[in-house]
C-alpha cells in the first residue's frame, strides 16, 4: 500500500518539511488536527459492479459507517471511460475550499492526495486503494488526482460517505477560502499526485 503524510511550512509550498509513511505516524499526526485516517482491508476486485458487494470491501465499508454514524454512500470513479469527470472533478477540487459537513473517503482503487490547511498546519496526504480519511466540515482543503495524461490517464474508485442521502448535493457544494488571496492560484505551487509518489518512492 502506498501512502504518506507530507508537511509544509506555507512559507516553501514547493518542499516538505517532513514526509511521513507509516500508517501509525500518520493516524497520530492527522488525529492532532484533528483529522481522521486509517487502512482498512479491501477487495482487489476492479470490476465496478463488484466493488462495493465483495467482502472484505462491504465489512471495511460497515465499519466506517458505524464508526462516524454516516447513513448513506456511494461509488464515484474518474479514469477513461469517464473520462466527462475529469474536468469537474478538477473544477470542483482544485481551490481551497470547505463543505459543510465532513469529507469521509475511502480508496478502492487508484488514489489521489487532499491538501489541509488549518491555518496552523499545513499538509498534504496521499491516499491509494485501502485508505480511508475523513477530513472536518468547514476545514480549508484540495483534492488532486495527478497529470491528465492520455498515455496513462489517472484512474481511481473512492467511496463517499454522508449522513443521510438528503445532505449530499448541499455536502458537495465548495465554498472557496475568502482569506488566502486567491483560492486556486493559493495551491498552484504544492507538488501534485504524481510528484508527491515520485518522492515516496525516492524516500522508501
Amino acid at each position: 500500500m502506498i501512502q504518506g503524510l507530507f508537511l509544509f511550512d506555507v512559507a516553501d509550498k514547493s518542499n516538505p518539511q517532513t514526509i511521513l509513511q507509516e500508517t501509525q505516524q500518520i493516524i497520530s499526526e492527522l488525529k492532532s488536527v484533528g483529522l481522521n485516517y486509517n487502512t482498512y482491508p479491501i477487495s482487489t476486485t476492479t470490476i465496478r459492479g463488484d466493488m462495493l458487494s465483495s467482502e472484505p470491501t462491504s465489512n471495511s465499508i460497515k465499519t466506517i459507517q458505524e464508526s462516524y454514524q454516516l447513513g448513506h454512500y456511494d461509488l464515484a470513479s474518474i479514469g477513461p471511460q469517464y473520462s466527462d469527470n475529469y474536468k469537474e472533478v478538477k473544477r470542483r477540487n482544485s481551490q481551497l475550499h470547505w463543505h459543510r459537513a465532513p469529507e469521509t473517503r475511502l480508496f478502492l482503487n487508484g488514489g489521489g492526495c487532499f491538501g489541509i490547511f488549518t491555518g496552523e498546519w499545513l499538509g498534504i496526504c496521499l491516499l491509494t486503494a485501502g485508505c480511508s480519511i475523513q477530513i472536518p466540515q468547514e476545514t480549508y482543503h484540495w483534492f488532486d488526482y495527478g497529470n491528465i495524461d492520455p498515455k496513462s490517464p489517472p484512474e481511481y474508485d473512492v467511496v463517499r460517505f454522508w449522513k443521510s442521502s438528503e445532505v449530499v448535493k448541499s455536502s458537495m457544494e465548495p465554498h472557496p477560502a475568502t482569506d488566502v488571496g486567491n483560492p486556486v492560484e493559493w495551491i498552484h505551487p504544492f507538488p501534485n499526485y504524481d510528484t508527491l509518489k515520485k518522492m515516496l518512492s525516492l524516500n522508501s
